[in-house]
């Protein structure tokens, strides 16, 4: 059986009681497939103790701690107690609360911290909790995830072989060892997963990992998707042009349009097609998905940017390009940016959508 291991902090003993009293029924199910493990805490500070001590799962956090107390009017303490759990572990935390408004914004913003109305979240929290628990998206970054699965095999396998040549590094450049590291680390771990079985056989990659959404880089670079006016531009000037800023004034934007806004692509997806058949259902007949059609057709004008989260399909258009100065461009305009392995692959084809030649016609 799954254990979820649970805190649950509130100031009335009564509240506790009533999710102790749930949680034992749902412990003594035996058609269930998990129970809970559960730590109760009163005051901020027990729960830090359990936070500390303790391996948690999930949380559910009442935000008004002070039972009366009008020291912490402004419920001060249950926002401290989610930024302890967000500094030790990565977990859904659900909070719970009559003034719902005290949350601090940045915390109500977070997908992973979920707000729910006292009595809405009492009755219905067993069928709350557990889809998060086993949603291995979540559980992937979990502590005992996949990802310090893997993290901890790098050590023992392959770290271990060059801690020698590490620690001098780490002598000459203290200050940079960490970047340097993780570097070294992410590197490792993509070339592990790059090669499906290390077969010789190339993984597929899924749409969502071609995007950094939101962006991370705090300003402007290269491959970031920027919207201005109402439309979205791909930055593509050189990375050493935006990195040496003093080489550059103008920011290259490329535009992204939407597959039915450009008649010449519709034309060529198959200029016989019936026309009371939908540019959508051209674009996907043969169960060609629209990525295989552009591919086959050779369309070097345009690149294709998959749908996921808050793009829909788009192109990239090779033959669209303006430019603004770098001040028009800020980074409260970038909505995206590019991953690597995907952006060197858009910068080599707009390079060579530019370098070509051709070959004039012969008599």
């Amino acid at each position: 059986m799954n254990e979820i291991k649970l805190l649950i902090l509130d100031d009335d003993q009564k509240v506790i009681g009533s999710f102790e009293s749930a949680i034992k029924r749902i412990n003594r199910d035996k058609e269930k497939d998990f129970g809970y493990k559960v730590h109760t805490a009163n005051t901020l500070d027990e729960a830090k103790d359990i936070i500390k001590y303790k391996k948690l799962d999930t949380a559910i956090i009442d935000l008004n701690l002070n039972n009366g107390n009008q020291t912490a009017p402004d419920n001060s303490e249950g926002n401290q107690a989610i930024k302890e759990l967000m500094q030790n572990f990565r977990m859904p935390i659900f909070v719970v609360s009559g003034e719902p408004e005290k949350l601090e914004p940045t915390l109500r913003d977070n997908n992973l911290i979920k707000l729910y109305p006292r009595d809405q979240f009492n009755n219905g929290f067993e069928n709350i909790i557990p889809p998060l628990f086993f949603s291995k998206s979540i559980h992937y970054f979990a502590k005992d995830g996949f990802l310090e699965q893997k993290i901890n095999k790098f050590y023992w396998e392959h770290l271990s072989q060059t801690i020698k040549s590490w620690e001098s590094v780490e002598g000459e450049y203290p200050g940079e060892i960490e970047k340097i590291l993780s570097r070294h680390t992410l590197s490792c771990l993509n070339e592990e997963l790059y090669v499906n079985g290390n077969v010789g056989s190339f993984d597929k990659y899924h749409p969502g990992e071609m995007y950094i959404i939101p962006p991370i880089k705090q300003h402007c670079h290269t491959g970031d998707i920027v919207e201005k006016e109402n439309e979205l531009f791909i930055i593509l000037n050189p990375a050493c042009d935006i990195v040496n800023s003093g080489n550059l004034d103008y920011f290259i934007l490329v535009k992204v349009v939407e597959f039915d806004s450009l008649k010449i692509l519709i034309e060529k997806i198959n200029p016989q097609a019936d026309p009371a058949v939908s540019f959508y259902d051209r674009l996907n007949q043969g169960g060609k998905s629209r990525y295989d059609d552009c591919k086959a057709n050779k369309k070097d004008r345009f690149h294709y940017l998959p749908k996921f989260d808050i793009f829909d399909d788009k192109l990239i258009d090779f033959q669209q390009v303006s430019t603004k100065e770098k001040e028009e461009i800020n980074h409260d305009d970038v909505k995206a940016s590019i991953s690597s392995p995907f952006l060197k692959d858009i910068i080599a084809r707009f390079s060579a959508y530019y370098a070509r030649q051709g070959q004039p016609n012969f008599l």
